[in-house]
């Protein structure tokens, strides 16, 4: 059987790669966040103790009552963890969020639009990020007032010209690929190019930074904290129960090692849900867990060993041995039995 260069190609061409599957860094992410989720709503509905009350005597260690002990006014160690991580959760998914909405759009209209104001909103952007973020968020908080609600602004808007710059870049790729010039030329409108056509094409950066900038929101917020200008008492913080507890690390380190504790769990899962995102959306960079093997590597070393083919056909047969690689090069082998 003689096969052709163009059947060859033509089977190739029509074979599409299939996406990954989600990776173990994915899940490891996923798998916390959603158990801090769980044990904050848990904790909110229905809180074993009161955070704000006492819930036995000061200063002691894990008992079955309290789980992990109580603090220097015996409050509950455990209560106040789960709701303190739960604090930390919703300023780095909200903070995250509003700043993704606002850099986004910022980045939308630069890109598209282009020209003038294009270097306008990029001027500004590359101003906003020569600022240190915790500065900015701290003369945020100065000017608005302290809590939740303005941390979560202050944190958005530092992080927005992030978000502008990370999505221009893939709208200027593509605001002059064909289907933006058909949907110009039908007359369709700016705005519903640039939501209709431009945005989902250009998504697949704007979660790994969502999940990246909700990291470095947990770190800065429990760094506020500690410096009395993030959430504010008797509201339970990892970064602030740090604070409060650092003159008792001698008489109970679990005190300063459980807050810690948990601002590692949050930005460590954040973190790994942005690279098993980045290697689920980028499939050709190595994925995370590989332990430096790569993929190509690991399929070569499970396939199993081609045998050498059976030959029935009588001895005066022309036969041929095709070979079609998978970019598309033939080679055939023919011999006269």
């Amino acid at each position: 059987m003689t096969v052709t260069r163009e059947l060859a190609l033509a089977a190739t061409a029509g074979t599409r790669r299939r996406r990954p599957k989600l990776g173990p860094s994915f899940w490891a992410g996923a798998g916390i966040l959603a158990g801090i989720l769980l044990l904050a709503g848990w904790m909110s509905l229905w809180p074993p103790y009161d955070p704000l009350a006492t819930a036995g005597p000061p200063m002691s260690g894990p008992t079955a009552q309290n789980w992990l002990g109580t603090d220097n006014l015996g409050r509950d160690t455990f209560t106040r963890l789960a709701l303190a991580a739960r604090t930390s959760l919703l300023i780095s998914g909200a903070g995250a969020l509003l700043g993704a909405v606002v850099g986004t759009t910022l980045g939308l209209i630069a890109g598209y639009v282009g020209g003038w104001v294009d270097a306008v909103i990029m001027r500004i952007v590359d101003a906003l990020l020569a600022l240190p973020a915790i500065l900015v968020a701290l003369v945020v908080g100065v000017v608005i007032g302290n809590g939740a609600g303005p941390l979560i602004l202050a944190l958005g808007l530092v992080f927005a010209p992030g978000f502008a710059r990370v999505m221009r870049a893939p709208v200027i790729a593509m605001r002059d690929r064909d289907f933006v010039l058909a949907a110009r030329l039908s007359g369709v409108r700016g705005s519903r190019i640039v939501v209709e056509h431009l945005l989902p094409n250009v998504l697949t950066p704007l979660f790994v930074q969502f999940a990246s900038v909700a990291s470095q929101i947990v770190l800065i917020e429990a760094a506020l904290s500690y410096l009395g200008q993030g959430v504010q008492a008797p509201e339970p913080s990892a970064g602030r129960m740090i604070s409060e507890f650092t003159r008792f690390m001698q008489i109970q380190p679990l005190l300063i090692i459980l807050p810690s504790l948990v601002i590692i769990l949050l930005s460590a899962a954040w973190n790994l849900l942005a690279d098993g995102l980045q290697d689920w959306l980028a499939p050709r960079r190595e994925p995370a867990f590989s332990l430096g093997r790569r993929p190509a590597d690991r399929a070569a070393k499970n396939a199993p060993k081609n045998s050498a083919p059976k030959n029935s056909a009588p001895k005066t047969a022309l036969q041929s041995d095709t070979n079609v690689t998978t970019r598309g090069t033939i080679h055939t082998e023919e011999s006269q039995l």
